[in-house]
């Protein structure tokens, strides 16, 4: 059996990063954990130090209705990405995207359906990516 995961993060499609940065910093007061070209993350809660929202504005392609959610389980190596890979293959659960780098996000990742057909992402983020963490452990 795999690790168990080191944090979630639910993300959600949206059309423009500008208004969800209007909306998220300027009024609700949301920190920014992660911020990259086509995606922005924000840590949810002051006790809650591993919760997370992203917004990013490329999800169509692997989301069947935008609208729908990606829920991401953080795990810590790649390896773990690939077991765990390899743990909901073998129970029969639908794989979209295997497991593989997505350079330009500095994470290695790979996308499953639940039951109710919503996306399930697995992913870590690489340590020798230049991209900033900010609160993200």
């Amino acid at each position: 059996m795999p690790k168990k995961f080191s944090y979630p993060i639910t993300f959600l499609h949206c059309r423009d990063l500008q208004e969800i940065r209007s909306f998220y910093e300027d009024i609700l007061h949301l920190q920014v954990a992660l911020e990259q070209d086509k995606c922005i993350i924000y840590r949810i809660g002051e006790k809650s130090q591993n919760a997370y929202w992203g917004f990013c504005d490329l999800y169509s392609e692997f989301l069947e209705h935008p609208e729908m959610v990606c829920l991401t389980l953080v795990v810590d190596t790649r390896e773990e990405v690939d077991a765990w890979h390899s743990e909901l293959v073998s129970k029969k659960v639908i794989c979209i995207k295997p497991p593989g780098a997505l350079k330009q996000f500095g994470i290695y990742n790979a996308f499953y359906r639940d039951p109710m057909n919503h996306t399930i992402e697995i992913q870590v983020f690489d340590e020798d990516s230049k991209i900033k963490l900010y609160s993200i452990p």
